[in-house]
Order: C-alpha cells, then structure tokens, then sequence
C-alpha cells in the first residue's frame, strides 16, 4: 500500500459528508441538526446511534461506539485504515498519487529521517563543545556519564534562533519537511524560520529499528514553558506508537523476560545506569493502548515504576489497568515518599532498591492497600464507592481467572461477600455502555441544543472541561489550563483523555478532533469517550467553564473534608494526625 500523505487524507475525509456515507447501511433519519438510527454495532429496538453532519462524527449513546468517517469503516467493514482512505478515495473520486510502490514512500521516510539525523547530530556535538560545558555538567552532576549519554545521543539546543537552522541550510535540506518535523517554525513576524528548541536539554525519539522519529526538550530555565517540549506528530512520529528507550532495552527485556515501566526520561536514565536495561518510558502519564500492545510484542510481564506522589500513584493504577486489558501482568513497584525512581535510586542505592522490586503489587492489591492508606476504618460508603470503582476497571478484563482472584482479594479486605461483588461486577457489565451524559441528543426535531447539566459525584463536569477545550476559544482555554488539574479528574478514561488533549494543545495549540479520532483509531475507550463528548456538548460558555471547574474542586474539598473527619473520629487526640490532613 503506498503512502497517502496526511494533506491528502484530510482532503478525502472532508470532501465525503459522513450522513450520505452512513446512509449506505443504515437508515437514517433527521433528528434536530443530528441524523438518528438503529446502530449497526448492537441490537436495539430504539434509536441511539447518532450522526453528525457538521462534526462528521458519529456516536451510539447505546453500546458507546463512536468516531469519524474512517474507523467507521474501519469498525463496520472491517478494513485496515489505508484500506479504509483509499476505499473512501475511490468514493469521492478522488485520485491518490502512486508512487513506485514502496521506493518512493521509502524514499520520502529516508528523507524524514535524514533530516532528523542532521539535527540529532547538530544537538550532540552542541552539547559536547566547550562554550557549553555547563550543559555536559547538567548530565554529569545527575550522575548521568558520557557513556550513557552518547548511547541515548543526549544533546543540547543552544540558546540562539538560528543554531539548528543554519546547520539546515548547509545540509540542502527542505525547510517545510524540517518544520512539519517540529525542528523549526516560522516567525511570528516576517518571513523566514527559527530554531523551535532553544535552550533546551535533548532527547532523540527512536522507533524500535534505531531510527530517529522525534525529540523532547527539556527546559534549563525556570520561566521557560513548557517544562517539556516534544515535537509534533508526523508521518513517522505518532506520539501514542512509541515508548522511549525500547529500541535500546529489546534484548535485554527479552533476556529477563519483563519491562521496567517508568514515566521520565530521567528515571529510564537512571535506571540504565544502575544495570537495569529492561526499562521504557512513557513520557508522559497517558499511556495508551496502541503501547500496551508494542510492549506485548515483547513480555508480557511490566513492573510499573512511577513517581511516589498522588499523581504518580493514579497514573501507575491507571496505566496498569491499561495493561491489564491487553492481557498482560502488571505490577506496581511503590516508591515511597515524595520521591521517584530517578532520586530513590541516588540516594538509597540499587539494593534498596531490588527491595521494592520483590515488594511489588499486583494492581488490586495496591489499589487497596492505598484505599486503606487514605481510610484507616472505611465506612460503609467509602466501601461502596471503591469497590465500584475497582469492578468498573475489572469488567474489561478478558481472564475471567484473574477477575476471580481479585475480586477473592477484594471481597477478603473490604469484608464484603463475594457473591454480591461478582453480582455487582454483572450489573455493571450488562450497563456499561450506558455513560452518566452530559446531555442527551435531542428526540424531536428541534435544533435547541440541550442544556448541559452537571451532577456532582459523576464525572460530567471533567466531560465538560474536555469539551471546552475541544469546542472553545483560546480564553476559556487558557482558563480551564490556569485553573484545572489533573488532579481534579476521578474518572480515568475522562483523565486520560484530558491529559492528551492539553498535551495536544501545549505541542500545536490547537485540537483537531478529526486528527484526534484518527490518532485513537486503535484506542476504543478515548475515540468512543472523544465522540460523546463531541456531539454532547456544543458552544459552551466561560460561565460553564467556571461551573466544571467549582463542581471538581468542591468535590475534591468534600473528599478531603471526609478524611478530616474519619481522622478527628479515629484519632481525636492525635493532634499530629490532623494537623497533617488539614494542610
């Protein structure tokens, strides 16, 4: 299949309306500015599967199957996605240029790689000469050595406009190809191009055959943002696709048959360089399930190694989950404190920690060990809210034994019989589909969009603040970015999501909900969770904005107000102990 360039893509996507497509298969009738019909996906007798001529998405509000044109034909006719671009092509008559077959798509690849080749090279020898030794001594004072830096071809990104640049012009290389690569950008005012990594730390992308693909900037100044930089998405850079390192730890993964999982580049470092070669990073907390299968290529045993704090903790479950359901073992290894992988190692040394290697937990296990960390003595109701929210993750679980033993586990710590967990994880089964919804598309055939309406204890309000960020102007942007945190979020798929749209944001400043659905084309949960929210919300208001962010702080506040509590209740005398839940 040759190479259809995205430009072309975009072109085929929008020249098809996604109703008159649909319409082929399945009936379809006007419903307000929506179209409505049977969904193809599963049996239902009533209307949910909706249509949307002007977002050209669609999503069933039954099942929870959403999209746009392409994994429409991807999940219908079940084609590969160049399949389903170039089927689509032949539809709207539209030619795709042919090359001579995979030469030229070859050629086009080489060229990309050459290109980031030339600027890896540049960032190296940068580093390495003696106006910017400070910048070798940033790596060394971590205890990162020469050795391991030239493995992993660390750079440095001078703090000039043209440093890059120049060096791209000598080479004869495309302008436009290097900034659709993210190495440089045009000016804000004039003509002309600038270094897009300035002062920064760098970090070559590779893809698991040693080539580069991308590059994330660390920042070396306080006032610089963002503190990480990556380059944008590319035709051979999809940031959901690749996990840092891999191409170095493939044979030492192989060799003790597990991967180290960790978050930073820092900690994949560090624990390279105390012998621990079977180690990748996600760079960043949202890993997705396009990486959880790359990793199952390989072993199918991953040790998580995240940060010891809150936000480590979540994103350690929440990625385990993630592996889980693509049928591998994860376990948690617990850093302790406030520290992470890359300090704990420094500081207490290789043996303490294979200690917290042999203590690791299975994710079960340490979500509840955690659930009785922040509730010494659980009521009835903290009881009830978590198991819930254990069953919903465990419900997508293809090993019904694991489900079994972990609800054993579950059942023996919560004290709760397990026959009514098991019944409850049926419950649960048989309604997953059906989200809590912000709004519900309309059933007349009026075009008066649905109020929004946020319930406190669901997550409509973090549906919300996606869907600002998605539909809104840069000033309810800029709000929801100055005002919200991951933190906010309870719901992992919402957070998940949430992270990688502000991470799109940070890297283009814009969301393309298109590209989006295309990048999530294997990630059901976000592609289906992407299109509810697409065609649930619309022209919201920075009032709105100000609603969603209020309803997860006081729900946030309220949590810990129930902790206060639970401690004043168990603990009255212990002065300390409150002290320390009220800061």
């Amino acid at each position: 299949m040759p190479r259809i360039h995205e430009d072309k893509i975009d072109e085929i996507r929008s020249s098809i309306n996604i109703v008159n497509y649909i319409n082929q298969y399945i009936n379809l009738k006007k419903a307000g500015k929506n179209y409505k019909g049977l969904c193809p996906f599963h049996t239902e007798k009533t209307s949910s599967f909706v249509v949307s001529p002007e977002k050209q998405i669609f999503h069933c509000f039954g099942c929870g199957k959403g999209g746009n044109l392409f994994t429409f034909m991807m999940d219908y006719e079940k084609l590969s996605f160049m399949d389903a671009v170039s089927k689509a092509a032949e539809y709207a008559g539209i030619a795709i240029p042919r090359y001579e077959e995979d030469k030229t798509k070859n050629d086009y690849f080489q060229n990309l790689y050459h290109i980031n080749e030339i600027a890896c090279t540049h960032y190296e020898k940068t580093l390495f000469k003696s106006q910017h030794k400070a910048r070798l001594k940033y790596f060394l004072d971590r205890k990162i050595s020469e050795s391991t830096i030239k493995i992993f071809r660390l750079g440095y990104a001078p703090d000039t406009y043209e440093s890059l640049l120049n060096q791209i012009k000598k080479s004869g290389v495309d302008l436009e190809e290097a900034a659709k690569l993210g190495l440089i950008s045009r000016k804000e005012h004039g003509a002309g191009y600038i270094d897009k990594f300035r002062h920064r730390i760098i970090f070559p992308f590779f893809n698991i055959s040693g080539k580069i693909v991308g590059f994330g900037g660390r920042k070396l100044r306080e006032e610089q943002q963002p503190k990480y930089l990556n380059s944008p998405e590319s035709p051979i850079y999809k940031k959901g696709e690749i996990l840092y390192g891999l191409n170095f730890a493939i044979n030492a993964i192989r060799e003790k048959e597990f991967v180290f999982l960790v978050e930073g580049y820092f900690d994949l470092l560090r624990l390279y360089e105390s012998g621990y070669k079977n180690v990748v990073a996600s760079s960043g907390t949202a890993l997705t399930e396009t990486q959880a299968k790359l990793i199952r290529r390989y072993t199918k045993d991953v040790y998580i190694v995240y940060d010891g704090d809150s936000a480590g903790i979540k994103a350690a479950i929440r990625n385990a989950y993630i592996i889980e359901k693509q049928g591998l073992n994860a376990s948690i290894v617990a850093i302790p404190g406030e520290e992470d992988p890359d300090s704990f190692i420094l500081s207490k040394g290789e043996k303490a920690f294979d200690k917290l290697i042999k203590e690791r937990q299975v994710p079960v296990q340490f979500q509840i060990d955690q659930f009785f960390y922040d509730y010494p003595t659980p009521g009835i109701e903290q009881k009830q809210s978590f198991s819930a929210e254990l069953l919903d993750e465990l419900v997508d679980f293809d090993d019904q034994i694991k489900i079994g033993i972990y609800i054993q586990q579950l059942s023996e710590k919560l004290q709760i019989n397990e026959s009514m967990l098991v019944s409850q994880l049926n419950r649960i089964k048989r309604n997953k589909s059906r989200y809590s919804k912000l709004s519900r598309p309309n059933n007349d055939n009026t075009d008066t969009p649905a109020e929004p309406v946020i319930r406190a204890g669901l997550f409509n309000a973090e549906m919300g603040l996606i869907g600002l960020l998605l539909q809104s102007d840069a000033q309810i942007r800029n709000f929801i970015i100055e005002n919200a945190s991951n933190e906010l979020f309870e719901n992992e798929s919402t957070l998940s999501l949430y992270e990688h749209v502000i991470q799109e944001i940070e890297d283009t400043g814009i969301v393309n909900i298109d590209h989006l659905m295309i990048e999530f084309k294997e990630d059901e949960t976000r592609k289906n969770l992407l299109s509810e929210i697409a065609l649930t919300l619309d022209d919201m208001s920075l009032k709105f904005a100000r609603d969603c962010v209020y309803q997860l702080r006081k729900r946030q506040l309220d949590k810990k107000a129930v902790e206060i509590q639970e401690m004043i209740k168990n603990e009255a005398d212990s002065e300390d102990s409150v002290e320390h839940y009220s800061k």
